[in-house]
């Protein structure tokens, strides 16, 4: 089957619904005057479709098909242990990090005055820290603007 003829059965269904144009129905009609093959599945298919269109409705019989869902069943005790092994994993890295990455936080938690108790070391490095980011803070380069530019000076 070649081009002309596929469009020419696409044609044959569309014109049973009332979807071509004159030209299209004019095109379409000369090709089913020189092709046996498409004039034969056209009558087919318009057979077909008449055919359906005359037969009653059938009633509704209300069948509703839903969908199947699928449930994980895993202990909300699990769930919760993963997550809490996650976060002390993801804390403990951060940490290690940041840590490792300074050598002015260590030198500076010997500096700070000894706190007694278990959160004396979480004082000390939250200190440390907050001294780190205004320091940090005050290097970094100002921007001035200069004849519609942005220039940063230092």
């Amino acid at each position: 089957m070649h081009g002309q003829c596929e469009r020419a059965r696409r044609w044959a269904s569309a014109e049973l619904d009332g979807e071509l144009s004159s030209f299209e129905r004019a095109l379409l009609h000369d090709h089913l005057g020189r092709c046996g093959e498409c004039s034969t599945f056209t009558d087919s298919v318009g057979g077909l479709t008449t055919a359906l269109r005359e037969a009653p409705l059938e009633p509704f019989e209300g069948v509703v098909i839903s969908r199947a869902r699928r449930r994980l069943h895993v202990p909300l005790a699990r769930i919760a242990v993963a997550m809490a092994v996650a976060a002390i994993g993801l804390g403990s890295v951060l940490a290690s990090v940041q840590l490792k990455g300074s050598s002015v936080v260590s030198s500076r938690i010997r500096e700070t005055p000894a706190i007694g108790g278990p959160d004396a070391l979480n004082l000390r490095t939250l200190i440390a820290l907050e001294r780190q980011r205004s320091a940090a803070l005050s290097n970094l380069p100002t921007r001035a603007v200069h004849g519609g530019r942005v220039v940063l000076e230092p």
